[in-house]
């Protein structure tokens, strides 16, 4: 249509200078007194639907979308003209010209020498081929010699940007479904087409262990306004990438999604969002893995039956380092009993391991071997990955005590990490336990033994009863004076395991 209506304003024109007794031009020249440039673009995206004005370049195109070129014209010549704008680039496939207004211009002749300054709109519309890219398109400003002066012509060269909004997101890590998950984790995803993104993590509506399905989660609906504002578990910028900041609740299954964003809108989504499961007992570390140097990490847990066993220990790691293939990590049982080290990696050096970076990864004996290569991406390590020595030798053992992890950095390479959380899990659940931080100072514990005692309990075997803290199961508990009537109390306990009772129960 847009070749068409130039054809005819072509023919129209040279009917006119036949019918005024004109001829054409036998020659054109580029005059210093006529010239034309981009004053700015009026862009129209599903954001800016009322139009915005683009004062800097590249002028963004959206797909089944409109945009206004404004070309500024300066006229120094002492005779008046018609002045036709046209494109001389070829505009279709990416786009289609709607209209030039006014076309033609009349500009007068110039007063003494003074400029005259006039302004040209050109009307653009996305064509029928959608693709992202940069299209320098050029326009000419060209008079019309109806009044016998030689034909003048002015370029101005547009840099337009044909954009569509980005298409689904590649989720890329963690993926779909899986499982021992840490309590931070750190995201990524697919970088196509996007300028920023939009993270939301929310808790599914089956929390079933023994099934994957997520069925819902209350993740904020995002339509044309990505701002986080008050949604919880949210995060935008700029990169393709996130290390969450907010600790998720232990055990249970989310949702996340990621909204790419660009000028023409926000990607679609699928059907079905990816969700995965947080391991059971977590310990954030932060601690630093020294260059050529041992970091060893120490940690408590409790089984949900005292004296219940571990099998099927999973063991999840999540580490920055700039090279895996560095690091030996072990796993050790410290107390009641020691067993242990048991070899989880041992410097890795297939395929894209050398050099890898980081670890999200949770150590199984049903695990994948590192041996079949690394993720040429980060995380270098991520999954269920089989650990070098099977986890099965601490099924006996009691899920209650001190577990140690170890990491080795065998290399002085000028390459240190973070050791930024690990988590242990079983079929048999386990808890971390939170003696580790005592819930009152030793001061307070003391006064409330001395008031034990005098109620007649002293330390050898006086019952005490409990204060219910939540009336969940199992029984949360802390020592409370005086004791006063409750709906929901715990079991009469001894002194000597009130205070381990209270630490152990109590969730802040």
């Amino acid at each position: 249509m847009a070749a068409k209506f130039i054809g005819r304003t072509s023919l129209l024109a040279s009917g006119l200078m036949l019918a005024l007794g004109l001829h054409a031009p036998l020659f054109a020249q580029v005059s210093q007194d006529f010239q034309m440039r981009v004053e700015y673009a009026v862009t129209y995206t599903p954001f800016e639907p009322n139009g915005h004005i683009d004062l800097t370049p590249p002028y963004t195109l959206c797909g089944n979308n409109q945009m206004a070129l404004r070309f500024r014209y300066t006229w120094r010549n002492s005779f008046q003209e018609y002045v036709y704008t046209e494109p001389v680039t070829t505009l279709w496939p990416y786009m289609y010209m709607q209209g030039v207004n006014p076309n033609p211009l009349q500009v007068p002749a110039s007063p003494g020498g003074s400029p005259v300054v006039k302004m040209v709109d050109v009307g653009l519309i996305s064509g029928q081929v959608n693709t992202s890219g940069n299209r320098q398109v050029v326009f000419r400003g060209r008079t019309s010699g109806f009044f016998g002066n030689p034909v003048l012509y002015a370029n101005a060269t547009a840099l337009i940007e044909t954009q569509i909004p980005p298409p689904p997101t590649g989720y890329r890590e963690i993926e779909d479904r899986t499982v021992d998950m840490p309590t931070q984790p750190w995201f990524g995803w697919s970088a196509s087409l996007s300028d920023s993104y939009r993270l939301d993590v929310g808790q599914c509506s089956i929390q079933d262990p023994n099934t994957t399905d997520c069925g819902t989660a209350s993740l904020p609906s995002v339509v044309l306004d990505p701002a986080c504002g008050t949604a919880p578990l949210c995060w935008t910028g700029n990169e393709n990438e996130h290390q969450l900041t907010d600790t998720l609740a232990s055990d249970k299954r989310y949702m996340y999604r990621v909204y790419g964003l660009n000028q023409c809108g926000l990607s679609t989504q699928a059907d079905e969002l990816p969700s995965f499961r947080t391991a059971q007992a977590c310990f954030i570390s932060g601690a630093s893995i020294p260059d050529g140097g041992v970091l060893n990490v120490d940690a408590a847990t409790l089984g949900l039956n005292p004296g219940s066993l571990v099998p099927n220990l999973r063991v999840t790691v999540h580490a920055d380092h700039a090279d895996v293939s560095d690091l030996r990590i072990s796993l050790t049982k410290t107390s009641p009993v020691v067993a242990g080290p048991l070899l989880l990696m041992d410097r890795p050096t297939a395929t894209n391991c050398v050099a890898g970076t980081r670890i999200q990864a949770a150590f199984a004996d049903n695990g994948t071997p590192i041996s079949g290569g690394c993720n040429p991406l980060e995380p270098a390590i991520n999954g269920r990955v089989a650990p070098q020595q099977a986890l099965a030798s601490f099924a006996p053992l009691q899920g209650e005590g001190t577990w140690r992890l170890t990491i080795e950095d065998t290399e002085t390479d000028g390459k240190a990490g973070t050791l930024r959380e690990w988590c242990l899990s079983a079929d048999v659940a386990l808890r971390d336990d939170l003696a580790q931080a005592p819930i009152f100072p030793t001061a307070s514990i003391t006064r409330l033994r001395r008031a034990e005692r005098a109620r007649g309990g002293g330390r050898d075997g006086g019952a005490r009863t409990a204060r219910c803290f939540r009336g969940s199961t199992p029984c949360r508990c802390r020592l409370s004076l005086p004791v006063r009537p409750w709906p929901c109390r715990c079991p009469a306990l001894p002194w000597r395991r009130a205070a381990s009772v209270r630490s152990r129960f109590h969730r802040p």
